[in-house]
């Protein structure tokens, strides 16, 4: 688990690429979670709302039509709060996620100089060759 931790950064980079090259496959695995995410996304809200709805019907012994307006404010003060407390905690995620890709980008950045400079000339035009090679080869899924 360390080691996975600690090259997860590449493993973004390679899903991004992936993701970059097979573009229309995303696309469509993109798509489908997506439609999959909302339909039970609808499922959960109408049944979480048919719950408070019957709960004010039956505590307060209203009509339909008042549990139903009594309902929809309950969840619009629900989605404010939620709002509210997201709005709180965004600038806090957002200053963690630009210091986590400064601190890797600075540490990748040095392992590949590192790496670079340990290098001797031949293993360095091998290196070179086979990018060139692999960015040639995956060119052909591009097209």
């Amino acid at each position: 688990m360390d080691r996975f931790k600690k090259h997860l950064d590449l493993i973004v980079v390679v899903v991004i690429v992936l993701a970059l090259v097979f573009y229309d496959l995303t696309f469509d695995l993109l798509a489908g979670l997506l439609h999959f995410l909302l339909e039970r996304g609808l499922e959960l809200f109408e049944w979480f709302e048919l719950g408070i709805e019957h709960a004010v019907e039956h505590l307060f012994h209203t009509s339909h039509h008042g549990a139903q307006i009594v309902t929809f404010y309950i969840l619009c003060l629900l989605a404010g709060i939620v709002f509210y407390r997201f709005w709180l905690a965004l600038p806090r995620f957002y200053d963690k996620l630009t210091q986590t890709v400064r601190e890797t980008w600075l540490r990748r950045k040095a392992e590949w100089e590192l790496y670079w400079l340990s290098l001797t000339l031949g293993y360095k035009v091998i290196l070179i060759g086979t990018a060139l090679a692999v960015a040639y080869l995956a060119s052909f899924f591009v097209m």
